[in-house]
This record gives C-alpha cells, structure tokens and sequence, in this order.
C-alpha cells in the first residue's frame, strides 16, 4: 500500500496543531505541522575535524529529509559548547545552551543535533523540553544506549571505542615483535578497516545505533585475546582530556585492560585538552622511566612530530624524519599536517588507531534520515 504524509491542513482541522508547549510529550505530527524543520546543534569544538564533519553531514540530512518530506529546514542554533574556562564538548554547558534554546524557541525546536553523547543526554535533562524530543548523539556511550532503548534519544554512533583500544594494543606489539601485519591476531568484536593498513591507517567501521541494536555497542564488552606479544613491556600512553565522555568510558578502561591481557604494563597520563601541558607531563614521565612503546592521544591534531620527538624520532629543519624512533600509536585524534592527514606511511614503527575524521557525518546524517523515515506521520 502507498504511503502518504497527513496534509498539514488536515492536522490543523482535527485539532493536531496545538501547541506542543503544553504537551508532555514529543509529538512529531504537531511539530511538523507549520511545514518547518527546526533544528540545533550543539557543536563539540571549533575546528576540530570530527566535529565539523558531523555537523555537516547531519545538516546534509536535515535538508534531506525537509526535501523528501515537503518540508522548509530551518537551523534554528549552531553554537559550541564551551564552559567558562573555554574547555569544549561540556555537558554542562549544552543544558544551559538547551535550556536557553528551549526558552527562546519552544515548540519550533523539532529535532536536536549533537556532535557526541555527552551533549546529548545532558540536552535531554532539560525539564521544559517535551520528553522524548528525538536527539542524536555520537560514540554510543553506556547511557546514551540505554536511553536510545528506552525511547528518550533518536540514535547515536558507535566508534567502537572498546575495540579500538583492543587495536591499538594489538598494533603496539607486533610493532615491537616486527610482524609483517600489524593487525594479526586481533579478534575483536567490531570489523577492521583494513583498506588503509599499507598508509598506516588501522580503523574500526562505524556503525548506526539504534532501539534494536543499542545493547550491541554499549563499551567494556571484551574479548580474550590469543597472543601476548606485549609480555614484558612497558608503555606509555596519554589521553588528551580527563573531561572527554568517549575517552574516559573507552579507552581509559580498556586500554589498561589491553595492554596487561597482552602481557604488558602501562603508565597513564591524563590531560585537560592543553597541549603545552601535555608534552610537558609526557615529556616528565619519559625522562624518569624507560617505556618501550607509545600511544598518544593528542590535544592538536598538528602537533604529532612533537611527540614523535619524544619517542626518539628526529626530523630536519623541512620536518623530513631522518631518525626512526620507538613504536608510536597515534589513536582517537588523527595526526594532521594543515588540515589534510598527515601521511604516516614514510615510517616504519608509527600508525593510527581510530575512525578518521571524515565519513562520521555521513553516518550520524543516516541516523538521522532512517529515523525520520520510521516515524514520519502517514496514513
């Protein structure tokens, strides 16, 4: 049978044009009504290359499904959370930016965007937004996954954060055993990008979460590894913010975890997204022990030589590497040479673990247009 959208005239002679200002509870028929998509985004950092790729990959869908639909798009806020102290991706500042939004918008608040978890389920706290309200987030965090279940977030995407620290362990130890393939012996849970291994580039594939697979992709379901090629070894690995929601319920629980089920030990360093810092503290902790491989999740993305230097590689005055150093897992944060990624492949002991910066839109842009499609009024 043909599906048909409800005529707005006729949502508005059966009384469905009330204000949702007054209802307890999302209802996607009133919103749409006035034949506006409104929409914001609550964006996690200014010039950050992941946050810029959702942001325009979700803003490609929204005028998608208005297109499909019949419908005008209208981005009603776009701002970047920001606390006081000028620290990205808060959570706490996207419910004061929501609260602020819910208050100068209402009911024309159709749809919220945010550019990862955190922002999203503290979006969701807001008390004068209709419960239910459908939000999309990004990293498909523990919370975020129960709440998608339960109906009170529209979807998010998963990193596959659990198994990208399991790669990054896997990649350290066969660097330092000298296996041919990097990735041998992995037996993770998600699929391995592997069409970028010969540009030094290991990746996990996203993947759309919703209500039927949530439990799927919820972090800390691990796997037990086959080899133990980190025995006896000792790294060093930092995470560029104490504060970052992915980081911190990821790659701060199963690294660790990794490494030692490898056979290995490890030193931690925590950031607060200052880079200064950070070189300063890994530079500290280099200096006073002797660490046999390195991962480093990086504040700024153009900074890597420096922790390059840190692992024993020298470069010439035209950033040329003229001294190999020790193994190095750049992972979560891609090392960039201006705003292109940086090519690895020259070297022999350095790689990156992670998802890449580009193509996260294009899948949380998914989320939003298969959600849509499931719930879009017909008759």
């Amino acid at each position: 049978m043909k599906k048909h959208l409800i005529p707005l005239f006729a949502l508005a002679s059966v009384g469905l044009l009330a204000s949702c200002g007054g209802s307890s509870e999302f209802d996607l028929a009133a919103h749409i009504a006035d034949g506006e998509l409104g929409y914001v985004i609550l964006v996690g950092e200014d010039g950050n290359p992941e946050a810029i790729d959702r942001t325009e990959g979700c803003i490609k869908a929204m005028d998608a499904v208005a297109a499909k639909y019949g419908l005008k798009a209208k981005m009603l806020e776009k701002t970047t959370s920001k606390d006081g102290n000028g620290a990205s991706w808060s959570d706490t500042q996207a419910k004061i930016l929501m609260e602020s939004w819910v208050g100068k918008h209402g009911s024309k608040i159709d749809f919220v965007i945010s550019n990862n978890d955190g922002m999203a389920v503290a979006a969701s706290s807001v008390q004068t937004l209709e419960a239910k309200t459908p939000i999309v987030g990004f990293d498909a965090l523990k919370t975020a996954c129960n709440m998608i279940k339960e109906g009170t977030l529209a979807g998010s995407v998963s990193q596959n954060g659990t198994d990208q620290a399991y790669s990054t362990a896997i990649v350290l130890g066969n660097l330092l055993a000298g296996t041919e393939d990097v990735t041998t012996g992995y037996n993770g849970n998600a699929e391995l990008d592997k069409g970028q291994v010969a540009s030094h580039i290991v990746q996990t594939k996203l993947a759309a979460v919703t209500a039927a697979n949530a439990d799927k992709y919820k972090p800390g379901s691990y796997v037990t590894p086959t080899v133990s090629t980190l025995t006896g070894k000792k790294i060093l690995y930092c995470l560029y913010d104490a504060k970052d929601n992915f980081v911190n319920e990821t790659y701060a629980n199963d690294l660790p975890h990794y490494i030692k089920a490898l056979g290995g030990s490890s030193k931690e360093l925590k950031g607060e997204n200052d880079n200064p810092k950070m070189l300063e503290a890994v530079r500290s902790a280099n200096g006073s022990d002797n660490f046999d491989a390195y991962a480093f999740n990086i504040p700024e993305h153009s900074t890597w030589q420096e922790y390059l230097k840190i692992a024993g590689y020298e470069f010439d005055g035209s950033g040329k590497c003229t001294k190999e150093g020790k193994p190095v897992v750049f992972f979560n944060r891609q090392p960039k040479t201006g705003t292109d990624v940086a090519d690895l492949s020259g070297f022999h002991n350095v790689y990156f673990v992670g998802t890449g910066s580009t193509g996260q839109g294009e899948v949380q842009g998914k989320v939003i247009t298969d959600w849509f499609d499931a719930n879009m009024p017909q008759k």
